[in-house]
């Protein structure tokens, strides 16, 4: 029994030392194979320098910044049309014009409405000159005469027609007493002679038929003269001439009352804004592009009426910026960014460059459809690009971007039970060794790693499976 343990005690450390040599000398060269050269079909990559950027992928539409709708302020009849829908074109093209004649003849009243006005202003607020106050006076001293001319006209008139008919009361007291005398010879001819006859040539006849001729006359002259009597209208227009005169000669004197000068002043202006209004209106017969862009729907065609208001005539994309509006899930929203780059394709454009954007706008309130809540954002495109609205955009926004890093498959990095990373580099001489690595942005099958004795051109291996636990001590084979 004694000799049993003694030779145990010799064998156990024996046995120990030979299976340290073993797996040094065994194992470890083993699981160095089976981390150079994983079972199954290996393959090699180059490590290499270049780019990479995290991006989010989403689609939407190429929109312009707004469309803007364009109508005449006058109205008119349509003369001109010079654009078709889908046309670009550039501020300060003339889309279309009205007929004019109209126009221009109220433009033309309006300026001569204005000569008319400015004359007048300046004859009121000039001061009168010597000249214009010795011509006022000439005039009121003529107006003084004529008034004096016209009524010693009309007192002369009078002074005949009182002479002319004061004979006219005694003819006819003459003629009264001739007719009671001629009355009383036929009454005492009746009475004393049967057979008597009135004689128009006895003394009372004869003095009779003298009375009546002399009435007559006087009569006739009294006549005469009123027939030739002017009324007093002359002196009243004489008096109101002279009036008129000193009226104006105290207005030259006196000058324009603050009252004719503020009404001329207005006159004045009211002209202007009239003319201004006229001129204002002709420009208004031309439509033109405010701005640069492409016409994306017009509403007349010449010989129409249009009148202000009402459908636009014309409506303009304005593509002094492009944008496209994509919708992000709300599980991404959070990484984008206002002021990130983004770079897209068109759908319907043959090139292979891709244009260039920016995150201009992220909205907060998002949009739920089907249960899904997705977030609008808009693309600025910064690139010249094909105005080709409503063209259908591929979005690729760039949420992170690491420059000049090394870069390896995904699959070549391989991991231990422990967590460490390291890839597989062959050499030369096609053996092989591990340098432990650390991983950064992965973007497809690309990852970012960076190590110690890691370098551009180097070969890595790469594996179909990167992990897998057998062999001595569980190691990796």
């Amino acid at each position: 029994m004694k000799r049993w343990l003694r030779t145990l005690l010799i064998l156990l450390p024996i046995t120990c030392l030979a299976l340290c040599a073993a797996t040094v000398f065994i194992v470890l060269p083993q699981l160095r194979e089976a981390r150079a050269a994983d079972s199954g079909a290996v393959s090699t990559a180059v490590v290499e320098r270049r780019n990479l950027d995290d991006v989010l992928i989403a689609s939407g539409t190429l929109r312009p910044e707004r469309f803007i709708n364009l109508a005449f302020e006058v109205s008119g009849t349509v003369q001109e049309v010079n654009f078709r829908v889908g046309d670009s074109v550039r501020m300060g093209d003339v889309l279309a014009q009205l007929d004019t004649s109209q126009l221009e003849l109220q433009l033309e009243q309006a300026r001569q409405a204005l000569i008319i006005q400015e004359a007048n202003y300046a004859n009121v607020t000039k001061p009168a000159s010597e000249r214009d106050i010795a011509q006022a006076r000439a005039a009121l001293a003529q107006a003084e005469a004529n008034l004096a001319s016209a009524q010693a006209a009309f007192d002369n008139q009078q002074n005949i027609i009182t002479q002319s008919c004061a004979n006219v009361a005694a003819a006819e007291d003459n003629f009264r007493v001739a007719q009671d005398n001629y009355n009383r010879y036929v009454a005492e001819g009746y009475q004393f002679d049967v057979d008597f006859r009135p004689d128009m040539d006895s003394p009372a006849g004869k003095a009779l038929k003298q009375a009546r001729d002399q009435r007559d006359a006087a009569v006739a002259a009294c006549n005469a003269a009123r027939r030739a009597q002017s009324s007093d209208a002359a002196v009243r227009a004489a008096e109101a001439q002279v009036a008129q005169a000193k009226a104006a000669l105290e207005a030259l004197l006196a000058g324009a009352t603050e009252e004719q000068r503020a009404i001329a002043a207005a006159q004045l202006a009211q002209a202007r804004l009239n003319l201004a209004q006229a001129e204002r209106n002709l420009s208004k017969a031309k439509l033109i592009a405010p701005v640069d862009g492409i016409l994306s729907a017009i509403n007349v065609s010449v010989g129409q009426l249009v009148g202000v208001g009402g459908q636009p005539a014309f409506v303009l994309a304005d593509t002094s910026a492009l944008y496209v509006e994509i919708s992000v899930d709300e599980v991404d929203v959070e990484r984008v960014q206002v002021g990130q780059q983004a770079r897209f394709t068109l759908i319907g454009v043959n090139s292979q460059t891709p244009l260039k954007g920016t995150v201009e706008r992220k909205n907060t309130v998002g949009d739920a459809a089907q249960g899904v809540v997705t977030y609008g954002v808009r693309i600025k495109v910064t690139d010249r690009v094909p105005q080709l609205l409503g063209m259908t955009a591929d979005v690729e926004i760039i949420l992170n971007t690491r420059t000049n890093v090394l870069t390896v498959p995904t699959r070549a990095i391989r991991r231990d039970p422990s967590g460490r990373q390291y890839v597989v580099v062959q050499r030369s001489d096609g053996t092989s060794v591990e340098i432990d690595v650390q991983s950064g942005l992965s973007v497809g099958e690309l990852t970012e790693v960076n190590g110690e004795g890691l370098r551009e051109g180097q070969v890595v291996l790469i594996s179909g499976t990167t992990t897998r636990n057998n062999g001595f001590f569980g190691a990796r084979n």
